[in-house]
């Protein structure tokens, strides 16, 4: 037994003199520089509010001890910029930056800031930021770009009740159909939202008959007001939820020159009459058939403004 305890003994010493003299497989990393990265592979906003004009791209580094400037390249489409040079226009319409963000000693987290004051809301943006060619980073674990989703949202906010009436929809041999209406505002925008207008049913009955109901019908009316301060537009057109004589066409109020270019004079007759009061002269129309032109009004009167009968003079 002693001798099996020797032998194996020796043989174990020896194997550890081999595996000490053996070269090491991995090189050692030694770091240099600033060994910059980007923080993340992707980076998503797509709430952003709608009043905001910067947003920040994080930029990370390993060795902090100094300031530094580390080279990024910002590949940015239209409605976004960065401060830098334009160094090319891709086929798609991006543009690729070169551009920089700088760190103070001991500072390990930067941001590469993007100018997005001229991003339209509701529209998504895509692109990527990237550490340049050149710079030296960790090979180990850095993440060379970073590709972003942005987008902006308006927030609502309740101005209260006001009242709406459309001549076309609403109106009755019996009853103007005047409603009461949830009036909501972009906050930091001259754009607003009419909740609701055609939720009576009855009234829409009362005015085309039952056999017309059923047709889209629009949640809301979304318009703004115009940079000359006065006149409004919407998009496209809404739905007040009735069909052409029964046959199953929606009526739709278009904006003018959004069913036409030619109408676009017709146009400016939408506009604010007083500081709370709006009339739309939307474009009345049944897609394929024909329509009833703009001489059927509406009005909005806004919280805080007056009556719908002293508008409408009833």
């Amino acid at each position: 037994m002693n001798k099996i305890f020797k032998t194996f003994l020796a043989a174990s010493v020896s194997l550890l003199a081999v595996a000490c003299n053996l070269d090491q497989v991995n090189d050692v990393y030694t770091a240099e520089g600033n060994e910059p990265s980007m923080l993340q592979t992707v980076f998503n906003e797509t709430e952003l509010d709608a009043t905001l004009e910067t947003i920040a791209i994080p930029v990370v580094r390993s060795n902090s001890s100094e300031a530094a400037t580390v080279n990024l390249t910002a590949t940015l489409p239209a409605g976004i910029t960065v401060s830098g040079t334009a160094v090319e226009t891709l086929e798609n319409g991006n543009v690729v930056y070169s551009t920089s963000v700088s760190f103070a000693a001991g500072e390990a987290q930067t941001g590469c800031v993007l100018n997005i004051s001229e991003m339209a809301v509701g529209s998504t943006y895509k692109g990527t930021v990237a550490i340049a060619e050149g710079e030296k980073v960790n090979e180990h674990k850095v993440t060379m770009s970073t590709a972003f989703t942005l987008a902006k949202a308006y927030t609502w906010v309740s101005l209260g009740q006001g009242e709406w009436f459309d001549q076309l929809s609403l109106m009755s041999d019996s009853s103007y159909g005047v409603q009461t209406v949830e009036v909501m505002k972009a906050e930091g925008f001259e754009r607003y939202r009419i909740m609701n207008p055609y939720a009576n049913t009855d009234q829409l009955a009362a005015a085309w008959g039952a056999s017309s109901l059923g047709g889209n019908k629009s949640s809301f009316i979304e318009f703004w007001v115009l940079d000359n301060g006065v006149n409004v537009a919407w998009d496209g057109w809404w739905f007040p939820g009735i069909l052409y004589d029964g046959d199953g066409t929606d009526i739709k109020a278009y904006l003018p020159s959004a069913l036409d270019a030619s109408l676009a004079e017709e146009d400016v007759k939408s506009l604010f009459v007083e500081e709370k009061v709006v009339e739309f002269h939307p474009y009345w129309y049944i897609d394929g058939l024909g329509g009833f032109g703009t001489k059927y009004p509406c009005f909005l009167t806004l919280p805080g403004g007056p009556s719908m009968s002293e508008v409408l003079g009833i």
